[in-house]
């Protein structure tokens, strides 16, 4: 087959566990950028941690670009400029925040390549290991969501983040996506906001044909992308809804080269 454009995520996906871009998986995306397609890191994860994945793969010309944010943003790689961003007004972050903290969840948003929490705990820690980033606790919860947030994270442990996403859903499920990213993970998003609007919106800029989309990816905040695709895979270690989706899923898993493996099978 052959593809234009490669959209792929990158924790559990691209990415082996110890957060690392294996040479198999690296000289796959080589051949196919230098075959014409263009690849396109899909995540979660801020511009701020995704840059240093875009260089690592050589993803830096200026005709290059990063979905961050799970698709709150379109960035430019080699300026930084945004192509396109969406943010949850600064009234809704506080009306979310009061929500959060009356079932007793702490909280986190992203600034300036920084975690700001709202109460330490260990997975804003091991976000903080997966991200790089650093972190700081807020004081001011005004000045902290002035402007705005490009997304609006609650961690916590995944059987209560699970049971807590039903009921923040009904009462902000028209107004916010909500998606959950990591187990421990779940995200306020604008409305409206996921992967594979992004993924559409660069297909119209490049006046690509969706047919010959090719997207990757394993989790909750994939499955967008996945469906818009012309053609999608999921590594062996993808979540059921995941597989679900996918035209074709692999028996590898991240950390068995899934990437590698399915640009050689299908490009």
């Amino acid at each position: 087959m052959r593809f234009d454009l490669i959209a792929l995520d990158l924790d559990d996906t691209l990415l082996h566990g110890d957060l690392s871009i294996s040479e198999a998986n690296r000289l796959a995306l080589a051949r196919a950028h230098a075959g014409g397609a263009k690849i396109v890191l899909a995540s979660g994860r801020t511009i701020h941690s995704m840059r240093k994945y875009a260089e690592l793969l050589g993803l830096v010309s200026p005709d290059d670009f990063i979905v961050a944010t799970n698709g709150a943003e379109i960035v430019e790689t080699s300026t930084g400029r945004v192509l396109s961003e969406s943010r949850i007004d600064e009234a809704l972050c506080l009306e979310i925040v009061q929500a959060v903290e009356a079932l007793g969840f702490p909280w986190q948003i992203y600034v300036g390549g920084r975690i700001l929490y709202r109460g330490w705990n260990r997975w804003t820690e091991e976000d903080m290991r997966l991200t790089g980033m650093p972190s700081e606790a807020i004081r001011d919860v005004g000045a902290a969501l002035s402007g705005g947030q490009l997304k609006f994270v609650v961690p916590g442990d995944p059987g209560l983040l699970s049971s807590a996403r039903d009921r923040l859903a009904e009462r902000f499920g028209d107004r916010t996506a909500l998606v959950i990213s990591k187990p421990y993970f779940l995200e306020f998003l604008p409305a409206g906001v996921d992967k594979g609007r992004a993924l559409a919106d660069l297909v119209r800029r490049f006046r690509l044909k969706r047919e010959r989309v090719l997207a990757m990816g394993d989790a909750m905040n994939d499955i967008a992308m996945l469906e818009y695709a012309g053609f999608s895979c999921a590594p062996a270690n993808a979540i059921p809804e995941a597989k679900s989706v996918a035209s074709w899923v692999s028996a590898l898993t991240n950390d068995e080269d899934f990437v590698a493996d399915a640009l050689g099978r299908w490009l």
